[in-house]
């Protein structure tokens, strides 16, 4: 949805950039409370995919896509504009945090 919006702002306001970002999987407090409360009501297969993301360091800090999206608020160009974006494409390597 939010993609949508963003390529529609992109056209319907040009003097506004709009840019819609993937996080990927963020530890947050929704990711503790599918695996320990949601967790039966989904598939095992999916209880357990989650439960491994965490015990295999396969989540992101949050600070990790809130760079980029934090970055991008206040210096995101007009080429980004109206477009759909994973947090760590290339293409936005000049917001990612270097440290």
């Amino acid at each position: 949805m939010q993609n949508h919006l963003a390529l529609t702002l992109s056209v319907e306001e040009p003097d506004v950039t709009s840019v819609s970002i993937r996080p990927g999987v963020v530890d947050t407090e929704m990711q503790r409370e599918i695996r320990e409360v949601h967790n039966t009501a989904m598939s095992e297969k999916d209880a357990a995919k989650f439960q491994g993301l965490k015990k295999d360091g396969g989540l992101l800090t949050p600070e990790q896509p809130g760079h980029v999206i934090a970055q991008l608020a206040v210096g995101a160009g007009k080429e980004l504009s109206g477009k759909f974006l994973s947090w760590n494409e290339e293409s936005l390597a000049e917001f990612q945090d270097k440290s």
